[in-house]
């Protein structure tokens, strides 16, 4: 079958500019790649820990007739009398003098304290990280478990790689923004748009925004200058067909703008635009649904995660079965993967569908960068879409 959606082999360019460092405050950091070490500022923790409920004592003393008033959790240590004890909850800080906690006898007890060895039931001063000792190498993202161990360490601020900030700009007469009147009178909405903001915030971007331009070559210099000015990307929809229909290049011209060489054929395989305007990266993408989905997949969504990590792109892989033969161009397969009993049958996708159905049925690509010959029930592997919710 030689109908189906291929993508053409390519290879992403660098990006033309260098990764962010930013000072962060620990709350707003989550999901971000260090980018520097996290090194220990103080003794973790700062005094001595109960780690459970019970009696401080100081286990020289051997005998312990008098009461002290019990500790506070969260104020600092207090002095312990000489053959005294006193009531610590768990993660009180020691007194001074004592060294152990009884949990499992009262003081009334005549053996009271005689079997307790120092340091019983505690958390010594500086057992967790020392002054000056790595807590997190610089690579290091910051998901929940990192997150929390440097609350815990008592780290307030780290040097990050800011994640960068996102304007999508869709294009055409016919576009009405989401919520505006009904696109039976006014046209149709921007899907593309929406689905492409949905996966930047899935990668964990916040500043990312939705404008708006008609097929106007004046409009478009308007918008890219303006954009220009305070986005580190700028994603078009439309405007990028060859011939009278190509007024994003027209635009990016008028406007002082470059074009990026990529050096592939990825330029010629879609009407695709890469390029600079002022300092962003400017990424302009057909408003074909299927090739819109497959361009944001294989080439938007890496290239704007290598802006802020070091990691490569995180790809989930299957097993699928052919439920077709293709015989074609080398590149990316795009397909459709349906469940039968205990496998996934890949289903093909027809090229220029313009089909808003894409967005339900483009779910993966089969790599074939050779151009083989595949056969209906042969065993292949698919690398899924990112779905802007889970890998």
């Amino acid at each position: 079958m030689n109908g189906n959606f291929v993508l053409y082999p390519f290879s992403r360019p660098p990006l033309p500019f260098e990764k962010v460092k930013i000072t962060s405050p620990l709350a707003n950091s989550f999901g971000l790649e260090l980018a520097e070490d996290v090194i220990s500022q103080e003794n973790i923790p700062p005094y001595d820990v109960a780690t459970r409920d019970g009696w401080a004592i100081a286990t020289e003393d051997k005998h312990y007739p008098l009461k002290s008033p019990a500790i506070v959790n969260g104020e600092g240590p207090k002095y312990l009398e000489v053959d005294s004890y006193c009531w610590i909850n768990t993660g009180g800080y020691l007194p001074e003098r004592a060294d152990a906690v009884v949990s499992n006898k009262e003081p009334s007890d005549p053996e009271f304290g005689l079997d307790t060895y120092p340091l019983e039931n505690v958390l010594p001063k500086g057992s967790e990280w020392q002054r000056g000792e790595l807590i997190l190498k610089a690579g290091t993202v910051l998901a929940a478990a990192q997150q929390a161990l440097l609350f815990e360490a008592g780290i307030q601020e780290v040097t990050v790689y800011k994640r960068p900030s996102v304007a999508i700009l869709a294009t055409g007469h016919e576009i009405v923004e989401a919520g505006s009147e009904s696109i039976v009178k006014r046209g149709r909405h921007s899907s593309n748009a929406t689905y492409l903001s949905n996966l930047l915030n899935g990668l964990g971007l916040t500043d990312t925004a939705v404008f708006f331009a008609k097929d106007s070559a004046v409009e478009l210099t308007s918008r890219l200058i303006s954009l220009g000015q305070y986005f580190d990307f700028i994603i078009t929809v439309g405007g990028t067909g060859q011939g009278k229909s190509d007024l994003l290049r027209k635009a990016i011209k008028m406007s002082g703008g470059s074009l990026i060489k990529d050096g592939t054929r990825l330029s010629s395989s879609l009407p695709f635009v890469y390029g600079k305007m002022n300092k962003s990266i400017l990424i302009g993408l057909p408003g074909n649904p299927l090739g819109f989905i497959c361009l944001a997949q294989r080439f938007v969504l890496p290239q704007i995660w290598s802006s802020f990590m070091t990691t490569p792109f995180p790809v989930k892989k299957v097993e699928a079965i052919m439920g077709f033969n293709f015989q074609g161009k080398a590149g990316d397969i795009c397909v459709q993967l349906a469940p039968l009993g205990d496998h996934l049958i890949a289903l093909p996708l027809q090229k220029g569908s313009g089909r808003s159905a894409s967005f339900r049925d483009a779910q993966a690509i089969i790599k074939n960068p050779k151009g083989h010959h595949l056969e209906a029930n042969q065993q292949v592997e698919a690398e899924l879409f990112f779905n802007g919710l889970h890998f």
